[in-house]
């Protein structure tokens, strides 16, 4: 009996090995790791490498240095270009009050000439008068002849000729003096001509100089999402090309591939709970929802088969966690399905059958009316710095990440309230547990905005309006240019835009949409085309229920000299957005604006002034000024959409939903068609 007894053990043996893990018994998963390649965008040589094999890394972190001399070099050369054409504006401009105030003093000293000139042709003439007349008196009296007569008149049509021309002149003199004091006080106004030209050369060498520094924050590379380093391709010294990877990083987090068997294919549904466990590990299992079935019944991954030669049929399940864990990339699971509520299943006995399914809520479900967008993942230590409330989006595609500005910032009872800092998000929503500083500034206080302009420049505003308590503080009305400074930015202009407006007058505020004076005054959308800024307010309305939309047309002139003269900013467009608030229509105010690439306008709005969470999403398919006519693309009930721009991915807009407490929601939705 013994070798029989031999025998049946090594073929159970044999059998369990064969089907044990296969994926006709219960459900086999592993962790899907996405590779980020990082690499150079120009050739370049590796100056420094930060990480090795095995390191965790965070989005944003620096990972490659690329040898930045040459770049230094250039950008050396148009930094001293720069400061020597600004050097010569004044210069220029002293020159040329000095000219006009020499040919001002050259005119003056004509015109006391020709005054002196007429008062002694003045003197003259009253004596040659009384000397004709005495000269009269004598040919009377027959003791002097007429030619004396005659030489006295030809003296008096000469000094009456100087006296008739003399007047005009000396006006001619005055209107020339007075035209050339109005030239000098126009130059210290407005350019000349002269300076013109050297503005001009100082923008080009100032948009040189800002693609070198652009250039050169391209050789500093980072990771855009967090992970593990999986490989390092180069060593410092290294030449690298555009394209081949220098760095590679795993990153596992949060999302599973199960493999369900062709028996089990019509078992799971998008939307299903599942339940993890972690193959030779101890522990409570993970769960999660399943969120996107396979469309069809197609051979499954070779990591889901059992033998090398034998392909495995199914449907693949992409599973997002409820609560994102880092995973080993390529970790093995057991899962269970289930679409009821109910306490989590015991763990799958391995040739066993998938367990039955019954419809369970998604967990972390999102917002009733954005049903398709996913919650942020916001992690634990940045909630603990900071409130997180999205405000504005901006997409920076050379970094493959989203900058978020948010209305209130630090912790309202600690000391930083208010601190200076962005926000960094993957394109998949993972936030950087690492705020992005704003050097320059003290303070940043309800930023709603945020948008890109030429060169690299970023521009946040401010939202203008008054507190709760009915102040309205100097960061609350910020204007602000920023420049890339390091892993973060520099204040590199400031402007005060309500101060701005309420110095203007009643007269120019009335022609902004602002009779009432910047009481009501609520700014929330920005955007940037052309060369100019524009301003979507949230209130106030006009007469009719229209929003407002403001354009800046020369943000650098308002920033240089401070003051709205030469800015041209002007209500350029009107545009009702209204919501719908508990099912009721209700006047809605501009919360973001956005052009798309063809030349079209994306407009989110909330409700202007009544309370309650609403939104909706609408597009101008020819914005060309005065009164538009938005097409309703989608409504947010319940929602607010407070930012909107270019998505990561191609042919994409995204919208982010301030969710207060909780974590905020994104929706990716397409833009054409």
């Amino acid at each position: 009996m013994t070798p029989a007894l031999t025998m049946l053990g090594t073929l159970g043996l044999a059998a369990w090995l064969r089907f044990s893990g296969a994926p006709t018994g219960g459900v086999f998963a592993f962790a899907q790791a996405d590779v980020e390649m990082v690499a150079a965008v120009e050739v370049g040589r590796v100056a420094s490498i930060e990480v090795d094999v095995g390191d965790e890394v965070a989005p944003g972190q620096v990972l490659v240095a690329l040898d930045t001399g040459a770049i230094d070099a250039e950008l050396a050369v148009a930094r001293a270009e720069v400061e020597r054409l600004r050097a010569l504006i004044p210069a220029e401009h002293a020159r040329l009050d000095l000219e006009l105030e020499a040919g001002v003093e050259d005119l003056k000293l004509e015109l006391a000439r020709e005054v002196e000139e007429q008062r002694v042709a003045s003197a003259e003439g009253q004596v040659l008068a009384s000397e004709i007349s005495r000269v009269k008196r004598l040919i009377e009296d027959k003791q002097a002849s007429l030619d004396v007569l005659g030489s006295l008149d030809v003296q008096r049509a000469g000094i009456d000729a100087i006296a008739t021309e003399k007047p005009r002149t000396i006006q001619l003199l005055r209107a020339q003096i007075a035209v050339a004091g109005e030239r000098r006080k126009k130059l210290l106004q407005q350019a000349s001509p002269e300076t013109a030209k050297i503005e001009a050369d100082l923008a080009m060498a100032r948009r040189s100089a800002e693609q070198l520094e652009v250039l050169r924050a391209q050789q500093t590379l980072r990771a855009s999402h967090g992970g593990r380093v999986s490989a390092v391709r180069k060593r410092p010294g290294d030449v690298a090309v555009p394209g081949d990877p220098i760095v590679e990083i795993a990153n596992a987090r949060g999302q599973v591939i199960a493999c369900l068997p062709d028996h089990s294919v019509l078992h799971v549904e998008a939307g299903d709970t599942a339940t993890l466990w972690a193959r030779g590990g101890t522990g409570r299992p993970l769960t999660g929802r399943a969120v996107t079935v396979g469309a069809m019944v197609t051979q499954l991954p070779l990591r889901c088969w059992t033998d090398l030669n034998l392909p495995v049929w199914g449907r693949e399940v992409t599973i997002a966690l409820d609560h994102p864990v880092d995973l080993l990339a390529g970790q093995p699971f057991d899962v269970a399905f289930e679409r009821s509520t109910t306490a989590p299943p015991a763990r799958p006995a391995p040739g066993a059958p998938a367990a039955p399914v019954a419809k369970a809520a998604p967990a972390a479900a999102p917002p009733a009316g954005a049903a398709d967008a996913l919650r942020m993942t916001v992690p634990a230590a940045l909630r603990q710095r900071t409130r997180f409330e999205p405000s504005g989006i901006l997409p920076r595609p050379t970094e493959a990440r989203y900058l978020l500005v948010s209305d209130d910032t630090g912790q309202k009872d600690e000391k930083d309230e208010g601190v200076p800092w962005l926000f960094a998000m993957s394109a998949t929503g993972a936030v950087d547990p690492e705020p992005v500083p704003v050097n320059g500034v003290k303070e940043l206080a309800d930023i709603e905005s945020i948008t890109a302009g030429d060169g690299g420049d970023v521009y946040l505003l401010s939202s203008q309006g008054y507190s709760a308590k009915g102040k309205r503080k100097k960061a609350r009305t910020a204007l602000l240019r920023l420049k890339p400074d390091g892993r973060g930015f520099r204040v590199d202009a400031e402007a005060h835009l309500a101060e701005l407006l309420d110095a203007a007058g009643p007269a120019a505020l009335a022609q902004l949409g602002l009779p009432g004076g910047t009481r009501p005054l609520e700014i929330e959308g920005m955007a940037y085309r052309d060369g100019a800024l524009y301003f979507g307010l949230k209130s106030p309305l006009d007469a009719e229920g229209n929003a407002l939309i403001w354009k800046l047309g020369a943000p650098r002139a308002l920033f240089e000299a401070r003051g709205l003269e030469n800015a041209g900013l002007s209500l350029w467009a009107r545009a009702r957005v209204d919501v719908e608030l508990d099912g009721a229509p209700t006047p809605g105010g501009i919360s973001d604006l956005c052009f798309l690439p063809d030349g079209s306008l994306a407009i989110a709005s909330t409700p202007s002034t009544a309370d309650g969470a609403a939104g909706s999403l609408f597009h101008v398919l020819r914005p060309e000024g005065g009164v538009l006519s938005p097409s309703l693309v989608r409504r947010f009930p319940g929602q607010k959409p407070e930012g909107i721009s270019l998505a990561l991915s191609p042919g994409k807009l995204i919208v982010v939903f301030d969710a207060g407490a909780e974590a905020p929601f994104f929706l990716e939705m397409p833009w054409q068609g």
